[in-house]
């Protein structure tokens, strides 16, 4: 399913994503991303599991015209947002509402790739790779980012405490699962399989900061997964999980801002 970037469907859950973790966390690891694997101008593009459009919007902006810019993910939400987004900035660019193991594409359609945090969640890893292998063209580039473990992200390590503790067990699992592939020779030995070369995996920390950190709890946990499970407690609950989300965070957070590491491996390969 196609979707222009005239849409205007609007998606709550989307919108608290966008406002609060993508320029927090998303916009950064985009930026990351784009340092590391530069497009080239004219390039075709393909944003995969795009979210609300982070990489794509960091492409623009980066100052690169492409010839083709494409963005696919799972949740038409998502999509709305995306879409949305770049239009009110004049980005031109393809919204596709697909899974990442049927990509809705000919053969080598694209001459990049961006992934940022999302190919832990992808249930069927090499199959998905080679489905995007298949619509890169030969020596296409990739660059993903891929959250390392909870020890080393503190950020969720609070938030994953402070949800199980006052939402339940799910709700701090789903937070963990943000971790859950944190093994670089796992994750070589995927894109190997799905043959490609020039396989880099390297841990990468952003030191990453919100002005407002319990501005930043209320919206961060209330656009994640969870959100609708928290929104069910009482305003006294929701504080108490945010103020053990905050308190969590030890010297990260200074009363008012937080500031700490995110690490994830960082992903470079050619098709």
């Amino acid at each position: 399913m196609r979707k222009d970037s005239q849409s205007t469907e609007h998606d709550s859950f989307a919108d608290r994503y966008d406002s609060v973790m993508v320029p927090v966390i998303f916009q950064p690891w985009a930026q990351e991303l784009i340092r590391r694997m530069p497009p080239a101008e004219g390039g075709r593009i393909l944003d995969l599991a795009c979210g609300t459009g982070a990489v794509t919007r960091e492409i623009i902006a980066s100052g690169v015209s492409p010839k083709r810019l494409a963005g696919v993910d799972m949740s038409a939400g998502m999509l709305a947002t995306a879409a949305r987004k770049a239009s009110d900035a004049g980005i031109e660019a393809e919204w596709y509402e697909a899974d990442a193991g049927n990509l809705p594409f000919e053969n080598d359609q694209f001459d990049i790739a961006y992934c940022q945090q999302a190919f832990q969640f992808f249930p069927d890893k090499v199959g998905a790779l080679t489905e995007l292998r298949r619509v890169l063209a030969d020596g296409a580039g990739v660059a993903f980012c891929i959250s390392r473990q909870l020890s080393e992200n503190p950020l969720l390590q609070s938030q994953a405490a402070a949800l199980e503790k006052h939402v339940g067990p799910d709700a701090g699992a789903a937070v963990r699962a943000i971790c859950a592939l944190s093994d670089p020779e796992e994750i070589r030995a995927y894109f190997n399989e799905a043959g490609f070369k020039n396989i880099e995996v390297e841990t990468v920390s952003l030191e990453l900061h919100h002005p407002d950190g319990r501005a930043y709890a209320a919206g961060a946990m209330g656009g994640m997964h969870t959100g609708d499970k928290l929104s069910q407690l009482s305003s006294e609950q929701q504080d108490a999980c945010f103020n053990d989300f905050l308190t969590g965070l030890g010297d990260g957070f200074d009363g008012k801002a937080i500031r700490f590491p995110h690490v994830s491996n960082v992903v470079t390969a050619t098709a």
